[in-house]
Protein backbone atom coordinates (compact mmCIF):
# COMPACT_ATOMS: atom_id res chain seq x y z
CA UNK A 1 0.00 0.00 0.00
CA UNK A 2 1.25 3.62 -0.63
CA UNK A 3 0.52 6.30 2.20
CA UNK A 4 0.55 9.89 0.27
CA UNK A 5 -0.12 13.26 2.31
CA UNK A 6 -0.90 16.64 -0.09
CA UNK A 7 -0.38 19.33 1.17
CA UNK A 8 -0.30 21.83 -1.29
CA UNK A 9 0.16 21.41 -5.59
CA UNK A 10 0.62 25.13 -6.55
CA UNK A 11 1.91 24.32 -10.00
CA UNK A 12 2.05 22.03 -12.60
CA UNK A 13 5.57 21.97 -11.60
CA UNK A 14 4.94 20.40 -8.03
CA UNK A 15 2.32 18.41 -10.09
CA UNK A 16 4.76 17.05 -12.10
CA UNK A 17 7.03 16.23 -9.00
CA UNK A 18 3.95 14.21 -7.08
CA UNK A 19 3.34 12.36 -9.97
CA UNK A 20 7.15 11.36 -10.41
CA UNK A 21 7.15 10.70 -6.81
CA UNK A 22 4.11 8.34 -6.96
CA UNK A 23 5.31 6.71 -10.25
CA UNK A 24 8.52 5.99 -8.27
CA UNK A 25 6.48 4.18 -5.36
CA UNK A 26 4.67 2.47 -7.55
CA UNK A 27 7.55 0.95 -9.66
CA UNK A 28 9.10 0.26 -5.94
CA UNK A 29 6.37 -1.81 -4.66
CA UNK A 30 6.46 -5.96 -4.99
CA UNK A 31 2.65 -5.94 -5.88
CA UNK A 32 1.94 -5.39 -9.41
CA UNK A 33 -1.42 -3.50 -8.38
CA UNK A 34 -0.99 -1.36 -5.09
CA UNK A 35 -3.36 0.11 -3.27
CA UNK A 36 -3.27 4.21 -2.94
CA UNK A 37 -4.72 5.85 0.32
CA UNK A 38 -4.55 9.90 -0.48
CA UNK A 39 -5.12 12.21 1.70
CA UNK A 40 -5.86 15.33 0.31
CA UNK A 41 -7.30 17.15 3.36
CA UNK A 42 -4.94 19.60 3.74
CA UNK A 43 -5.41 20.92 0.66
CA UNK A 44 -7.54 23.93 0.00
CA UNK A 45 -8.18 24.25 -3.61
CA UNK A 46 -5.87 23.33 -7.21
CA UNK A 47 -5.24 26.14 -9.86
CA UNK A 48 -6.49 24.55 -13.79
CA UNK A 49 -2.87 23.40 -14.48
CA UNK A 50 -2.99 21.28 -11.44
CA UNK A 51 -6.21 19.61 -11.75
CA UNK A 52 -5.24 19.12 -15.45
CA UNK A 53 -2.10 17.23 -14.57
CA UNK A 54 -3.77 15.30 -11.77
CA UNK A 55 -6.34 14.05 -14.76
CA UNK A 56 -3.60 13.07 -16.59
CA UNK A 57 -1.69 11.16 -13.82
CA UNK A 58 -4.99 9.62 -13.00
CA UNK A 59 -5.31 8.10 -16.07
CA UNK A 60 -1.75 7.03 -16.14
CA UNK A 61 -2.46 5.48 -12.94
CA UNK A 62 -5.54 3.68 -13.95
CA UNK A 63 -4.11 0.60 -14.92
CA UNK A 64 -1.10 0.71 -12.36
CA UNK A 65 -3.39 1.23 -8.90
CA UNK A 66 -5.77 -2.01 -8.18
CA UNK A 67 -7.65 1.22 -5.48
CA UNK A 68 -7.81 4.24 -4.55
CA UNK A 69 -8.86 6.37 -1.70
CA UNK A 70 -8.91 9.64 -1.82
CA UNK A 71 -9.70 12.12 1.55
CA UNK A 72 -10.98 15.38 1.63
CA UNK A 73 -11.83 17.57 4.50
CA UNK A 74 -15.38 17.36 5.21
CA UNK A 75 -15.22 21.53 5.23
CA UNK A 76 -14.14 21.58 2.20
CA UNK A 77 -17.14 21.45 -0.47
CA UNK A 78 -15.10 23.00 -3.30
CA UNK A 79 -11.89 20.64 -3.20
CA UNK A 80 -14.55 17.89 -3.36
CA UNK A 81 -16.46 18.53 -5.71
CA UNK A 82 -13.31 19.21 -8.08
CA UNK A 83 -11.41 15.79 -7.13
CA UNK A 84 -15.00 14.29 -7.56
CA UNK A 85 -14.72 16.06 -11.50
CA UNK A 86 -11.23 14.37 -11.65
CA UNK A 87 -12.19 11.48 -11.02
CA UNK A 88 -15.19 11.21 -12.65
CA UNK A 89 -12.76 12.79 -16.13
CA UNK A 90 -10.17 9.95 -15.27
CA UNK A 91 -12.77 7.27 -15.21
CA UNK A 92 -11.54 4.20 -13.00
CA UNK A 93 -14.38 3.11 -11.25
CA UNK A 94 -12.20 1.89 -8.59
CA UNK A 95 -10.81 5.46 -7.32
CA UNK A 96 -13.18 6.93 -5.36
CA UNK A 97 -13.26 10.17 -3.14
CA UNK A 98 -14.42 10.52 0.77
CA UNK A 99 -14.72 12.75 3.25
CA UNK A 100 -13.79 10.30 6.68
CA UNK A 101 -11.82 7.49 6.88
CA UNK A 102 -14.26 5.45 8.47
CA UNK A 103 -15.84 5.03 4.59
CA UNK A 104 -12.82 5.05 2.85
CA UNK A 105 -11.38 2.01 5.16
CA UNK A 106 -13.73 -0.21 3.78
CA UNK A 107 -13.02 0.60 0.29
CA UNK A 108 -9.46 0.13 0.36
CA UNK A 109 -10.18 -2.74 2.72
CA UNK A 110 -11.57 -5.25 0.29
CA UNK A 111 -8.32 -5.41 -1.22
CA UNK A 112 -5.99 -5.51 1.64
CA UNK A 113 -4.57 -7.94 4.39
CA UNK A 114 -5.21 -7.17 8.28
CA UNK A 115 -1.74 -5.70 8.68
CA UNK A 116 -2.28 -3.11 5.72
CA UNK A 117 -5.69 -2.13 6.90
CA UNK A 118 -4.05 -1.06 9.96
CA UNK A 119 -1.13 0.86 8.63
CA UNK A 120 -3.74 2.72 6.54
CA UNK A 121 -6.36 3.19 9.54
CA UNK A 122 -2.95 4.96 11.77
CA UNK A 123 -1.69 6.79 8.43
CA UNK A 124 -5.59 8.48 8.08
CA UNK A 125 -5.53 9.24 11.92
CA UNK A 126 -2.17 10.83 12.26
CA UNK A 127 -3.61 14.07 10.61
CA UNK A 128 -5.07 16.57 12.56
CA UNK A 129 -6.04 20.03 10.69
CA UNK A 130 -4.60 23.19 11.66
Amino acid sequence: MIEARVFSLRSREEADQYSDALALQVRAMSSPHPVLCADHRPVRIYPQAVTDRLIELFVEMNTRLERVAILVSQTNATLFLQLQRIVREAGYENRRVFHEPEDALPHLGAVLDADELASARAFLAEYTPG
